[in-house]
């Protein structure tokens, strides 16, 4: 069992409230046994862990009702507000809130050895729960990102003076957040690895791994059908809820709101073959299929939707922030009853994530090629090709997008241009954001792979490794969680417009690390100061991570808020002297109602080089007694590196370096044993 505390933060100011404190513990069980005979190994484990978070902010943080704002707020000391490009208040992931969970696992594995045959076989099954209760967005979450004095246009209007006469552009409120999530694994695996004859190994195996998606433990969530709603059906278990959206009970929706797939049958091969047969040089290949399953936590924003969470959206509310329910159909709806009961009521502009009802489970086929060979009796050279390709990978995207009216079109009249209000305006108004998770993700990576490495001998040891190459993607998976309004890519309508680099696509990367013992001298004395000393070194060298130039501001008037600007020029200065990486002029905002051309990822930030170092020695003061000195060495040379830029467009230091990574730093220890 472990315990932290980390107290919240704020001293009378409350841009000093972006962190929450924590308060943590951390319990594990842990039973197993193992049994062998010749030729026979058992092993079985079982194991439970448990893992408890309270997040709490400072009871001196006020909310916006004791501020003037004529609103419910379920919390006291909570506030949740950003002014783009200026600061930030509170900060979502800063509510006060409880996460609690609890993970049973029960494994058994088998190890036989039969003759020329190597037979590895198991089962294993997990149990997850994940609960949690949260403030979430039930003190409002609020945006001003200057659409109000911009008329509209945010790049030409002020964030802070949005908010200086109190008219966000955003509201997204609801009731206090709970969910219960609940999951399991199933896995079984057999593999043989058979010696065919000398110098030639092969292995040969397959994994059972079937796709079973989580539930919450009293089916909270739903599930949005354009079919359904296009025909006018509503849903037998919450007949107050709007048109096309459906829940556990309906027919034809599964308690996980996505059927699972049991056939998730995964084969792997390899070999491993000494060509010369003379033990100094080798070529090994593999190809193998790969499942993943989500986490525990992909379906989390169920719990703030209608009839529970009430999650609504409202884009630039005309009561602004004294009465942002000004105007709302019925007035302010909160707080709403909880649990709910058949007739509840659902909320004008609500909030929704939703799931195919036929998710596809995530898979990663890997092959690679290697060849090694010995020199010299100390060095190992090997040079690799590695390839993988992942498929149905996740991300979301905005399924009620606002249509785009040329001259009728602004970011106040986002709900009524949004699809379902175009196709039934009286059902539509009932809908905001529609989260949709989207499976249709695929990666590719591609790459070159040299390394030298030199045993330790002759007083050094070294390893060094460069790698060439290339990973694309057609859409950026999202997280942990499929959330509200979180769309992945600008156009709902084109994932594939998205294709570009991965986000962790490193085109070159070099690692080189030394390990040198000076040896023994012959004078006693000498040796006894100079002798023995340890010098380690790591030189670390990479080419920048892509990232992705956006706007800052809904020129597109979708309601996505994830426009990138239109590139009508070289962009890249490259002055480290002025700080300027990215030139301004060279990615103007997309006109109205378009989107941008500049491409996902398809910006690189400055590149990577560091040295680190440490020295050290043991001196031995008897046989039982020992003294040893360290001193380290981070960033040895003071390389500045230089952190990627500010990449939205509406920022007064878009393309402007503002931060670095860390300055040299020294570090000095002793230490004495006995």
């Amino acid at each position: 069992m472990a315990d932290y505390d980390n107290a919240p933060y704020y001293t009378n100011n409350i841009l000093t409230t972006t962190r929450s404190g924590l308060e943590e513990r951390a319990t594990s069980v842990v039973v197993a046994d193992q049994y062998s005979t010749p030729g026979l190994v058992n092993a079985f484990h079982a194991t439970y862990t448990r893992l408890i978070n309270n997040r709490a902010v400072s009871p001196q943080m006020p909310n916006l009702v004791s501020l003037g704002a004529n609103m419910f707020n379920a919390y006291p000391h909570f506030v949740d507000l950003t002014v783009s490009n200026k600061f930030v208040i509170g900060g979502g992931s800063n509510a006060p809130a409880t996460f609690v969970r609890n993970t049973f696992q029960f494994a058994d594995d088998v190890d036989l050895i039969r003759g020329r045959h190597h037979v590895i076989l198991g089962v294993e099954a997990i149990a997850m729960q994940m609960d949690e209760i949260n403030i979430s967005l039930a003190n409002g979450e609020w945006t001003f990102n200057g659409s109000l004095t911009g008329n509209g246009q945010p790049q030409t209007g002020d964030a802070l003076a949005d908010f200086m006469i109190g008219r966000p552009s955003l509201l997204s409120i609801g009731s206090p957040f709970q969910i219960g999530l609940r999951q399991k694994y199933w896995g079984a695996y057999v593999q043989d690895d058979i010696r065919v004859r000398k110098g030639l190994n092969v292995h040969v195996g397959l994994r059972w791994e079937p796709s079973l998606p989580e539930h919450d433990a009293i089916a909270r969530g739903s599930h949005f059908s354009l079919p359904a709603f296009l025909a006018g059906q509503k849903s037998s278990v919450y007949p107050n809820a709007p048109a096309g959206l459906l829940f556990h009970g309906d027919s034809g929706i599964p308690e996980s709101y996505a059927n699972g797939n049991w056939k998730g049958f995964a084969p792997r091969v390899g070999l491993a073959w000494d060509p010369a047969g003379n033990g100094i040089q080798s070529l090994r290949a593999s190809y193998g299929i790969f499942f993943d399953a989500p986490e525990t936590f992909t379906a989390r924003d169920f719990g703030a939707s209608s009839p529970w969470g009430n999650a609504v959206s409202l884009t630039a509310p005309a009561g602004g922030l004294a009465d942002p329910f000004q105007g709302y159909p019925g007035g302010n709806p909160f707080p709403t009853p909880y649990p709910p009961n058949q007739s509840a009521a659902f909320l004008p502009a609500g909030q929704y994530i939703t799931f195919p009802l036929n998710l596809h489970h995530m898979y990663h086929q890997q092959w690679d090629l290697s060849y090694q060979r010995q020199f010299a009796g100390d060095w190992l050279v090997t040079a690799s090709y590695l390839g993988n390709k992942a498929t149905h990978l996740r991300t979301s995207n905005e399924a009620n997008p606002a249509i785009y009216v040329p001259g009728a079109s602004t970011i106040a009249n986002t709900q009524q241009r949004r699809l379902l209000s175009q196709l039934n305006p009286v059902q539509g108004a009932f809908y905001s954001n529609i989260t949709l998770a989207d499976d249709g993700v695929n990666t590719n990576y591609n790459a070159l792979r040299i390394s030298a490495q030199h045993r330790f001998n002759h007083n050094f040891t070294l390893l060094s490794v460069y790698t060439w190459s290339r990973c694309m993607q057609n859409a950026e998976t999202y997280g942990n969680r499929n959330g509200l309004g979180s769309t992945q890519y600008q156009n709902p309508y084109d994932r594939n417009a998205d294709y570009g680099p991965c986000d962790f696509d490193l085109r070159q990367n070099a690692t080189t690390s030394l390990v040198y013992q000076v040896p023994k001298f012959t004078n006693r004395a000498v040796n006894q100061i100079l002798g023995y000393w340890q010098l380690g070194s790591l030189v670390s060298v990479h080419t920048g991570f892509p990232f992705t130039p956006l706007t800052g501001v809904d020129n597109s008037l979708t309601g996505v808020k994830q426009d990138r600007p239109v590139a009508v020029g070289n962009p890249y200065v490259k002055n480290t002297n002025t700080l300027v990486w990215i030139d301004p002029a060279a990615l103007v905002p997309n006109a109205l109602g378009t989107f941008g051309d500049a491409g996902y990822n398809s910006l690189r930030a400055p590149g990577f080089f560091d040295l680190d170092a440490n020295l050290t020695r043991t001196f031995q003061v008897t046989e039982r007694h020992r003294f040893e000195l360290r001193f380290e060495f981070f960033n040895l040379l003071n390389h500045t590196n230089f952190n990627g830029p500010v990449a939205t467009r509406n920022s007064a230091t878009f393309g402007k370096i503002q931060s670095a990574a860390d300055p040299r730093i020294l570090q000095f220890a002793a230490k004495y044993r006995f």
